[in-house]
């Protein structure tokens, strides 16, 4: 039995080049088992109904500045 189960979701994958709605399932913290259209036969402690909604890797935006505005020398992830 999965962990997690989450269906009905637009699943994204940077590789493809288009998206289609599916299902994803987890356990002890790793995707095990992804497929398009229902979840059949799959089973999970905790379900998750994403109606529609984007399901993503982490998508890392390098751009991103993380100091104070106009301080770029006071720069640190705790500000």
């Amino acid at each position: 039995m999965n962990d997690l189960l989450i269906t009905d979701a637009r699943l994204i994958d940077p590789e493809e080049p288009d998206e289609r709605r599916g299902w994803l399932a987890v356990a002890d913290g790793r995707i095990v088992a992804h497929g398009a259209g229902a979840a059949e036969g799959q089973t999970a402690k905790r379900l998750i109904h994403a109606d529609g909604k984007c399901l993503a890797p982490g998508i890392v935006d390098l751009g991103v500045k993380v100091g104070e505005p106009g301080e770029r020398h006071k720069e640190s992830f705790g500000t």
